[in-house]
């Protein structure tokens, strides 16, 4: 899923709770979409967070990434009777029929996206959705540390306003942490153009949102059961 399995690895724990504070960040667009079905996969799932908001509309879902330390912070603090954790690349996913197909912002960590798009086609049923969320950037493939840091430091007097002193210093103090600017120095972003291009090849009518750091892609499998 990612070309280093232990990426996350370093800093599982506090991205955990740098996720947490920002609650619907990484599903408020999902949930708008009204889906519910039987079966759902969150590929690239992290700690579970979309997992466990998915639970409420789905009968089963599965939540996989490389990252076992955040597979087990998932299990131990998001599981339910109908959740499932596995440690798994996207690329040797054996299930399919899943109702719907969701992935958010781990498809530029590909070697290869066209080929995770494609895998993730190949998951859904007929009739079921697949809905992706990814980082774009159109001025640099590469965003330069200062543009997070900078943005971290004229957020923060708003971040103490949402959310308390205490919270808003760590949020900030992670921003700045060198694990984590060291990995966003190895992500490299589609633009926006480009996002639409590659999409448009696997998924044709597809529908797009943006989000501002992302670019959200929804697409329906047409085909008869």
């Amino acid at each position: 899923m990612t070309a280093d399995p232990a990426l996350f690895d370093r800093f599982a724990a506090d991205y955990d709770r740098f996720v947490s504070l920002q609650p619907g960040q990484h599903t408020h667009w999902l949930t708008g979409l009204g889906l519910s079905g039987e079966r759902a996969i969150d590929v690239g799932c992290g700690s579970g967070h979309a997992v466990e908001r998915l639970a409420d509309d789905f009968q089963y879902v599965l939540g996989v990434d490389l990252s076992g330390p955040m597979i087990e912070i998932a299990r131990a603090t998001r599981a339910r009777p109908n959740l499932e954790y596995r440690v798994a690349d996207v690329f040797a996913l054996a299930d399919d029929g899943f109702d719907l197909v969701y992935s958010h912002t781990m498809m530029h960590h590909l070697p290869d996206y066209r080929a995770g798009l494609e895998q993730l086609r190949s998951l859904v049923r007929p009739g079921g959705t697949v809905a992706v969320v990814d980082n774009v950037s159109d001025l640099y493939p590469t965003p330069p540390r200062w543009i997070y840091t900078e943005g971290a430091l004229r957020g923060f007097p708003a971040e103490v306003r949402r959310i308390g002193l205490r919270a808003a210093w760590f949020q900030l103090r992670f921003w700045f942490s060198e694990p984590w600017l060291a990995h966003l120095a190895s992500d490299s972003y589609l633009s926006r153009d480009q996002f639409r291009l590659v999409y448009d090849e696997v998924f044709p009518g597809a529908r797009y949102d943006d989000l501002g750091f992302a670019l959200a892609m929804s697409w329906t499998d047409e085909r008869a059961d």
